[in-house]
């Protein structure tokens, strides 16, 4: 989050209800404040939300978020009933050269990432300006970057790793002493760090889907929020802004251009999630079992990846010969895929799935969802909206900013972030 509130007000105007801004009138509600959220739209939940069709959920963007004891107790106390990933459904696959590869290097190049891993680098980064790929090509090697790295940051962020500014995406990843190897920097911040290990986070997923924690935050905050009121300038009051970079740039137009412009220059990555529908019949072979794959972009597919959903997650269809899957199309190498009709968008993927699970027959039923503004693209444009924003409108206390792009893209981050209130 990018600003504080001031604590001699208490009472708080939160523009926005996806969900950072029901997250955040939430803790604030818990705190005390008195909270009123103001949505333009009908709906809450942003990219969030589930639809309810005959053969089972169909999310239209996340799926499932990565849960560690501190997101566990706000989802306790909201009461959003969690699945941990199904047992023996924890693979993860990489496709590469017409296959499903759970480790997708050759012997040679897990040899030479290794020396890369232990080897100090010849040319240090810059830590500020250095790119994902940059750190990645440094520090671990061509092909970790070409068939582990990229596919990954793709799947996550829609974006590929030349796009991502390291500081901005993957803060953690900074090396501390840039002249090191990727194995001294860890060992550096573990001599440096006395706090204990911190338990790794778990995939889950809601029972009834998204939607439930989104109606679960709608029901604690049942008063609270005013849909169909879009606000042309800022309240004088404790205000949380939680609302996309452009939206917030129009409502600061008048009173802090510098902030407007910098706003209106991260670019977002634009995405299709398909919620598609397999009867086991289809199959020639074994459905796949695992979390879901990923497709590096010279592959010969367009589909950016598949994640497993009914393999990972139980009650993901409503009857057991029924199989579902998400698929991504689009991103920032593909914006072209939103100007596909449906028609066209099934002709792929019936064509290119037909090629990963070796069906013999057309999917059930696909479910279509089109986000032309989906994930912020962490590049050097997001770090200077937020300095510009220091510099401005959250230089004083009363202003904040938290959304996807003030810090964290995950539900996960925004929920840890949730402390700073």
């Amino acid at each position: 989050m990018i600003g504080t509130l001031d604590p001699n007000r208490k009472s708080v105007t939160i523009i926005g209800a996806g969900v950072s801004g029901l997250l955040a009138g939430y803790a604030l509600k818990k705190q005390g404040y008195q909270v009123r959220i103001f949505e333009q739209s009908s709906r809450a939940g942003g990219l969030i939300e589930t639809k309810t069709t005959l053969q089972g959920p169909a999310e239209s963007a996340a799926h499932s978020l990565m849960v560690n004891p501190e997101v566990e107790a706000v989802l306790c106390d909201l009461g959003v009933e969690m699945y941990g990933v199904n047992p023996g459904s924890h693979a993860r696959y990489i496709y590469r050269k017409g296959k499903m590869r759970r480790f997708p290097l050759t012997f040679f190049e897990a040899i030479q990432t290794l020396i890369r891993i232990f080897s100090k680098p010849a040319r240090p980064i810059d830590p500020e300006s250095a790119s994902l790929a940059e750190w990645c090509r440094t520090y671990v090697g061509d092909a970790a970057l070409k068939y582990l790295l990229a596919p990954f940051v793709t799947g996550v962020f829609a974006a590929s790793p030349e796009e991502l500014l390291l500081s901005a995406a993957f803060p953690r990843l900074v090396p501390e002493f840039p002249e090191k190897s990727l194995v001294g920097n860890f060992l550096s911040k573990r001599k440096s760090k006395s706090a204990p290990k911190a338990e790794p986070p778990r995939m889950m997923a809601p029972r009834f889907g998204m939607t439930d924690l989104i109606a679960k935050l709608r029901s604690k905050l049942a008063t609270e929020i005013e849909y169909g009121r879009k606000l042309e300038s800022l309240p004088d009051s404790n205000v949380v802004l939680a609302i996309p970079a452009p939206d917030l740039a129009t409502l600061l137009d008048a009173n802090d251009p510098m902030a407007a412009r910098a706003l209106r220059e991260i670019e977002y990555s634009p995405l299709i999630t398909c919620t598609v529908f397999i009867r086991s019949d289809s199959f020639t072979k074994n459905p796949p079992r695992g979390v879901g794959v990923l497709i590096p972009r010279d592959e010969g597919l367009r589909i950016l990846g598949v994640l497993f959903n009914s393999s990972a997650f139980p009650e993901r269809t409503k009857t057991p010969e029924m199989h579902s899957y998400t698929v991504m199309l689009g991103g920032t190498s593909d914006p072209k895929a939103l100007e596909l009709s449906d028609l066209q968008i099934r002709e792929i993927i019936e064509t290119e799935l037909k090629t990963l699970f070796h069906l013999r027959a057309p999917s059930d039923a696909i479910e279509i969802t089109r986000w032309k503004k989906a994930i912020p693209v962490y590049s050097g444009k997001v770090r200077e909206a937020r300095e510009a924003l220091k510099r401005t409108l959250c230089s004083r206390p009363g202003t904040m900013v938290f959304t996807n792009y003030s810090k964290d893209v995950s539900i996960r981050g925004m929920i840890l972030a949730l402390k700073g209130f």
